[in-house]
């Protein structure tokens, strides 16, 4: 219920990302609860179109934050716009991506990566989460991803950098589900969004299923707080228990490397 779900994190909630894909869907089943919205992204004119979007659709209100969580100035101004606002749900979904030969991967991207994938998700939690503790009530929803379950050659720094969100996500439940405060992790697969499109990887040389973002952030709403991992997608979640019980790392590793060597555009291996 509506209700229930306002009485556990409160009246707004802070969204990272929200300008498109995964982030923009999350804030969309957010707002059908009934929860106030910051919408956090870098553009202006998407991020204006989904508040105005909210606001008429569900009779809630939003806030805009244009801020690039790459440096320390768009978490400063994160920070900073909310001084006046109590986040009592923070979603975490910004992020980027880079793949090919890791040899070949501009270093000054990969280390964009890690601050917007790493950096940014640790200290936000950090700020938003010191509140939530004391008020004994809030959330924080993760967004990590497959890769940081089974090796992903050709993914290397990305699927690590989803890897730590998976251990900072599963370690801080166990510090925080006394305190009344949920945690839960998100591990999409290949998800259709803005970020998934020209990449150079042809999905459909591989078995992977694509879901759309939108099938994605209903699966986390309905178990957040429910579950610590959500894998959104019943053969997502067949691939990710196989991978687990079955298989070692180092045939996952050689395999993987095998099928995204097919699938990858020969220019970047």
């Amino acid at each position: 219920m509506v209700s229930d779900f306002k009485n556990k994190y409160g009246e707004w909630a802070l969204i990272t990302g929200a300008s498109s894909g995964i982030g923009k869907a999350l804030a969309i089943e957010i707002a059908q609860k009934g929860l106030n919205l910051v919408l956090v992204g870098r553009r202006q004119v998407e991020l204006e179109e989904l508040a105005r979007e909210i606001q008429n659709k569900y009779k809630v209100s939003t806030k805009v934050l244009l801020a690039d969580l790459s440096c320390q100035t768009g978490i400063n101004a994160v920070i900073s716009g909310t001084q006046q606002i109590d986040i009592g749900l923070l979603v975490l979904s910004a992020g980027i991506e880079n793949n090919g030969a890791f040899v070949k991967n501009n270093l000054e991207k990969e280390l964009q990566v890690i601050e917007l994938n790493i950096v940014s998700c640790l200290k936000l939690t950090h700020h938003f989460i010191k509140q939530m503790e004391r008020q004994k009530k809030g959330g924080v929803l993760f967004v990590s991803s497959l890769t940081a379950h089974i090796p992903s050659p050709y993914f290397s720094n990305y699927a690590a950098t989803k890897s730590y969100i998976f251990s900072l996500a599963t370690s801080l439940y166990g510090e925080l589900k006394s305190k009344n405060v949920d945690i839960s992790v998100l591990s999409p697969g290949v998800t259709d969004t803005p970020m998934s499109e020209n990449i150079g990887i042809d999905w459909s040389k591989t078995p992977v299923m694509t879901m759309s973002a939108e099938d994605v952030a209903k699966e986390a709403i309905q178990n957040f707080g429910k579950k610590l991992l959500i894998i959104p997608g019943k053969r997502n979640r067949i691939l990710a228990f196989i991978a687990k019980k079955f298989l070692s790392y180092t045939t996952l590793a050689l395999s993987n490397q095998k099928m995204m060597q097919k699938a990858i555009n020969p220019v970047k291996l």
